[in-house]
């Protein structure tokens, strides 16, 4: 009968191992999914970012472009772009 409890003692003990085990890794890979995740929307909120800066500095230029092209004063065009003077230079070159 010692080795019949045994034998059932040594199935509980593997069977909570292995509730352990899955427990753990399943644990795990909730974490690592949540990690995927965050990462995931921190890199399409740095894209959007970054898309939008694009897009904030074309318009500078594409307004610097019109306003070069009415003949203003660099300064002008300076302070309404926030573009620099060596920027607006580059612009006006290209024309």
């Amino acid at each position: 009968m010692d080795y019949f409890i045994k034998e059932i003692d040594d199935c509980i003990t593997e069977t909570k191992t292995n509730h352990e085990e899955r427990v753990s890794y399943m644990t795990y890979e909730m974490k690592m999914q949540e990690a995927h995740d965050d990462g995931r929307a921190e890199g399409r909120a740095e894209g959007r970012a970054e898309g939008r800066a694009e897009g904030e500095r074309r318009n500078q230029e594409q307004t610097a472009r019109d306003m070069l092209r009415d003949n203003m004063d660099i300064q002008l065009i300076m302070k309404y772009t926030h573009l620099s003077a060596d920027r607006i230079a580059e612009l006006a070159q290209k024309l």
